[in-house]
C-alpha cells in the first residue's frame, strides 16, 4: 500500500481513528513516575492463539509518533503495547523544564518497560511475543531482556543506541563527567536546546518528506509532546550502560534481527557491527538508502524492512 503521496490523509482518515478505539492508560512506575501506555487489543473472540508485539521506541519519541507501526503489526493479528518513557512522549516529566531530555536512573528505564509488559500479560496467555525495538530503545530491550526473567521468543533492534555518536571519543566523557561533577547535570548538553520541528528536506533522520511532515503537524497539535535535547545527566548515565553491554548481549540467547541503516549518523554503525559480533544468534541486515528512522522512511525502502521483519518472525 503506497502511503507517503498522502501520508497525511492516510493518517486522519486510517491512523486517527484506529487509535481512538484504544485510550491512553497510564501506571505508576518508580517513584510514582505516570507511565503512559497503549494497548492495540484485538476483541477476545477475534483470536485464537494471541501473540502480543511490544514496542520500545527511542528518544524523544511518542506512543502516537509510533501508530502506523502499531497499525501494521495490528493487521498480522498481533495485539500491540507501546509506551512513552518516563520524561518524554504522555508520560511525566522529570524537570520544572519539560522540553529538557532527562532521565533520574537509568535501570528506571528498565523497570517501566517492566511494569507496562506486566500489566497487560496478566490477561492473557500469549503463545508468542516479539520486542521491537528502536534507537535508545535498543539499549534499553537489551540490558532488560539480559537483567529480567521475559517470556519474549524474538528480538527485533532496529538501528540500536550502542554507542553515543561523540565528536571527541576521549574527550567528550571527560567533560560530561566534569559537568556532573560541577552540578550541572540538570543543564542541555553543550549544543542542544528546546524543541526544534524537523526540517523535513534536511534531516539525519528520515528521508521521507510526508512522515516527517507528519510528525511536525503532531507536535504542533500537541505541544505537550515536545522534547529537545537531552540533559548532562542523561549522557552521563547512557555512557555507563555501554560498558554493560558485551556482557548483557552475550546472555540474550533468542533469535534477534538487527536492521541496519546504510545512511546513519545518529548512532554508530561501526559500534553496532562491533556489538553484533557478540550476539549468539543473529540474523543482521542493513537497509540499503535509509536513515536512522527505518520504520519511519520512504514507502520503498520501509517496505523492504518490513518484510525482512515478517521472514524472520515467520
Amino acid at each position: 500500500m503506497e502511503r507517503e503521496p498522502h501520508f497525511g490523509q492516510f493518517a486522519l482518515r486510517t491512523l486517527k481513528p484506529f487509535a481512538e478505539q484504544f485510550p491512553l492508560q497510564y501506571l505508576d512506575g518508580q517513584r510514582g513516575c505516570k507511565i503512559a501506555y497503549r494497548f492495540f487489543e484485538h476483541p477476545a473472540q477475534d483470536l485464537g492463539a494471541r501473540k502480543l508485539m511490544l514496542l520500545v521506541s527511542g528518544r524523544a519519541e511518542n506512543v502516537l509518533k509510533w501508530t502506523e507501526i502499531a497499525y501494521d503489526f495490528y493487521q498480522q493479528g498481533f495485539d500491540v503495547l507501546a509506551f512513552d518513557h518516563r520524561g518524554q512522549g504522555y508520560s511525566q516529566r522529570l524537570l520544572r523544564d519539560p522540553e529538557k531530555g532527562h532521565i533520574d536512573r537509568f535501570d528506571y528505564y528498565l523497570d517501566d518497560l517492566d511494569a507496562v509488559l506486566h500489566s497487560v500479560n496478566q490477561r492473557y496467555a500469549y503463545q508468542q511475543q516479539v520486542m521491537l525495538a528502536h534507537s535508545m530503545g535498543g539499549l534499553i530491550a537489551t540490558l532488560y531482556l539480559a537483567k529480567y526473567p521475559h517470556q519474549f521468543d524474538k528480538l527485533i533492534l532496529n538501528a540500536p543506541l550502542f554507542a553515543l555518536p561523540l565528536k571527541n571519543p576521549w574527550l567528550d566523557p571527560i567533560l560530561v563527567s566534569l559537568m556532573m561533577l560541577l552540578g550541572q547535570g540538570q543543564r542541555y548538553v553543550f549544543g542542544h536546546t528546546a524543541y526544534k520541528p524537523i526540517n523535513p528536506e534536511h534531516n539525519d533522520l528520515s528521508c521521507c518528506k510526508t512522515r516527517m511532515k507528519w510528525h511536525n503537524r503532531i507536535n504542533r497539535r500537541f505541544s505537550e509532546l515536545h522534547l529537545g535535547g537531552p540533559t548532562f545527566r542523561w549522557a552521563h548515565l547512557f555512557l555507563l550502560q555501554f560498558n554493560k553491554l558485551p556482557r548483557a548481549i552475550g546472555k540474550i540467547q533468542l533469535p534477534v534481527l538487527l536492521l541496519q541503516a546504510e545512511k546513519e549518523v545518529v548512532v554508530s554503525n561501526r559500534q553496532i557491527e562491533d556489538y553484533a559480533k557478540l550476539f549468539h544468534n543473529l540474523r543482521h541486515e542493513t537497509i540499503h538508502n535509509a536513515k536512522h528512522e527505518i520504520l519511519f522512511e520512504r514507502d520503498p525502502i520501509r517496505t523492504l524492512a518490513m518484510e525482512k521483519i515478517r521472514c524472520f518472525l515467520g
